[in-house]
């Protein structure tokens, strides 16, 4: 049996933020003698290295957002509009994280105008194509589950939560969304997604998105059939706020079309300690033996 090539896609910035949040009033002195908060760049770097230990002999690949200005600004201004501005703290952070990644062999990748989500989609299409590889997606973000629907039969592109520390299963999708993978983006389109600030249908949740896609198999079926629906206000808001639907769908839909550059190598290790050294990270040099 031929062993398959893994390919870990990482999205980052969900470890970031958590990380953030979670490794508080951790700093370090620079150089110049400035003083800077780094609990972000420590709680990155373990996490970094409970999956390097997990996945061992895998290519890692780090994908991260350009900035919040996006395709999806250009459709909709109001795309995360709701969304708090990063936190000083944290975005002093952002170098020494691309350093990290760098460091640790994780072949750091940002795509002006377009988010890590989409470069994720982008790499799993591509790598999807070829044989003898196992595509892993490392993230807790619900909108990947999309990723799922690229080869429903394949076991080969998986999602691995971190925070779950498990693999995400169709029957997982099923439980959250109502349908499986390859409709989950057309109930995101009927229901929204209020940490995205996409719109949706106001008053369709996600039963009821969830009852529309399964009886009509897809957004674009159910504008066909909207005339057939039955009389009722909530119908009739449907009716009327159909566009909302049909621009949120493009919000929520991965990109999956970028042009990435995939040359399978296995990730070098040989930075890690320095870097750990560099920001005295003493404990986590002492992770490194188990990876």
């Amino acid at each position: 049996m031929t062993t398959l090539k893994k390919v870990c896609l990482i999205d980052v910035s969900g470890f970031i933020y958590r990380a953030f949040y979670g490794f508080q009033n951790i700093t370090r002195r620079l150089e110049d003698g400035s003083i800077i908060e780094i609990g972000a760049v420590y709680g990155f770097c373990l996490s970094m290295l409970r999956l390097m230990s997990k996945f061992k002999e895998a290519m890692f690949v780090a994908a991260l957002d350009s900035s919040r200005r996006t395709f999806r600004t250009e459709i909709y201004p109001q795309y995360k509009a709701n969304r708090k501005s990063t936190p000083p703290e944290l975005a002093a952070q952002f170098p020494i994280v691309r350093e990290a990644c760098e460091s640790f062999g994780l072949r750091p990748l940002t795509i002006s105008g377009f988010e890590a989500d989409d470069i994720i989609a982008s790499y799993v299409r591509t790598i999807s194509e070829k044989p003898g590889y196992e595509v892993i997606v490392i993230s807790s973000d619900k909108d990947l589950m999309q990723i799922l629907d690229y080869d429903q039969n394949n076991s080969r592109i998986r999602l691995y939560d971190p925070m779950k520390q498990r693999f995400i299963s169709n029957s997982d999708v099923i439980e959250k969304f109502g349908v499986p993978p390859n409709m989950v983006l057309d109930v995101m389109a009927l229901m929204g997604d209020s940490s995205d600030n996409i719109p949706g249908v106001p008053g369709i949740g996600i039963k009821t998105a969830a009852a529309l896609i399964l009886e009509y198999g897809s957004l674009e079926n159910l504008i066909l059939n909207l005339d057939k629906l039955p009389k009722n206000k909530k119908n009739e808001i449907l009716r009327n706020e159909i566009e909302k639907a049909v621009m949120s769908k493009k919000l929520a839909a991965l990109k999956d079309d970028l042009v990435v550059d995939f040359q399978y190598s296995e990730a070098p290790f040989q930075d890690i300690e320095s870097f750990l050294e560099k920001y005295t990270f003493e404990d986590l040099i002492k992770k490194i033996k188990n990876i």
